[in-house]
């Protein structure tokens, strides 16, 4: 199977985070092998040159009169709203009749909007940060009155956390021929490359608090693909740190974190499963302990939001795992007009392309590598819409 990074994800996983404060801790002080540190150096400079892919070449003119919602997970979380903003400007541009709906980071809110968008006998409705399983009854509702569900960035009811069960999407979004899933996108590409940038920061040789979410199944798959590439580091020792979205939206999650920091006085290293936690609490206490003497620690995070590289400018965040969020949006519509054409779905092109304080993008926003900076303007020339 062809693949874009160089990863090895046949290590057994470390042992899940216990629960309480506590966490758990794997490996020891040895030493990391020669191999697995150019692994890790050669799929970081891949990962910061960027991986994106040929932009779709060709594909069905827009499918008109049609009415779609966008279900992001929160309009404040920008990996939930950046993709659903993309998408109402790429329906806009269809000529589709669009609405964005906020979630509000709560499950309730979406199994109600889905039965709203049911009731209002829409064509589509496109998910954001809304994974199936937690709306499975509202979407087999959604289905059986014809209403198409679309996967943008959310995992489908066959996630090995939803039990492998039946998939329930109409159609997701191809992130490349042959690594399709949503799923497959975060545990192959996204955690292990995070975990490259730290092994190849440290030569192999870190004390880290990896915290971990795993009450959300994607930062789940994030979190286990983080600790799966970090059990071939040899001379990695691995401290776990479960928290959950109470923690995190509930102004627990600094304290969380400076506990962690006092608890082990050697970690080098802080990783979080996506960008929102450092906002939200462990940036500010990473901060507080370099103010106490600890001036090497590193701080890691996924998407590279806007917010985040801010951060990075500042020196906040080291690094972190840029998604483009925006072109995301464009790339489900794109999915979602070839669902309404009845055609095939291709890859859509996007990759990743890593950041730190000497790899940011020009602007305030990572939306893909300069080479696919025209991804717009080749959607609509598809689609034959100006």
């Amino acid at each position: 199977m062809k693949r874009t990074r160089i990863a090895a994800l046949c290590a057994p996983l470390l042992a899940l985070a216990l629960a309480g404060c506590g966490g758990s801790s794997s490996g020891s002080a040895g030493s990391t092998s020669t191999d697995v540190i150019d692994e890790a150096k050669a799929a970081t400079a891949a990962a910061f040159a960027g991986t994106d892919r040929a932009l779709p070449a060709a594909g069905p003119p827009a499918q008109e009169d049609k009415t779609v919602w966008a279900l992001a997970c929160s309009t404040q979380a920008a990996g939930c709203v950046l993709p659903a903003e993309g998408f109402v400007a790429a329906s806009e541009a269809l000529g589709w009749d669009v609405k964005l709906v906020d979630g509000k980071a709560d499950p309730a809110v979406y199994n109600a909007q889905l039965r709203a968008a049911a009731a209002a006998s829409v064509d589509a409705v496109a998910l954001f940060g809304v994974d199936c399983s937690m709306v499975k009854a509202s979407i087999e509702h959604v289905r059986g009155v014809d209403v198409k569900v679309f996967g943008g960035n959310a995992l489908d009811c066959d996630d090995k956390f939803s039990g492998g069960g039946k998939p329930l999407f109409d159609e997701y979004l191809r992130f490349n021929d042959d690594l399709i899933s949503y799923e497959d996108y975060m545990s192959t590409f996204v955690g292990p490359t995070i975990a490259d940038w730290v092994i190849a920061e440290t030569d192999g040789k870190a004390e880290i608090i990896l915290m971990r979410q795993d009450d959300n199944a994607t930062l789940r798959l994030v979190g286990d693909s983080q600790a799966e590439r970090l059990a071939e580091c040899g001379g990695c020792l691995v401290h776990e740190v479960p928290f959950t979205a109470g923690d995190l939206f509930g102004g627990k999650l600094q304290g969380k974190a400076t506990a962690a920091l006092q608890k082990h006085p050697n970690a080098g290293v802080v990783m979080v499963p996506a960008d929102s936690a450092i906002t939200l609490g462990v940036g500010a206490a990473v901060d507080q302990a370099r103010k106490s003497g600890r001036d090497g620690l590193l701080l890691t995070g996924n998407e590279g939001v806007p917010s985040s590289i801010e951060l990075i400018r500042k020196g906040t965040q080291s690094y972190a795992v840029g998604r483009p969020l925006t072109w995301t949006g464009w790339a489900a519509a794109d999915g979602l007009n070839r669902l309404f054409a009845g055609v095939d779905q291709v890859d859509s092109g996007t990759g990743i392309g890593s950041m730190d304080a000497d790899h940011l993008p020009e602007g305030d926003v990572y939306d893909g590598n300069p080479k696919s900076s025209n991804y717009q303007g080749n959607y609509k020339k598809i689609w034959g819409v100006d």
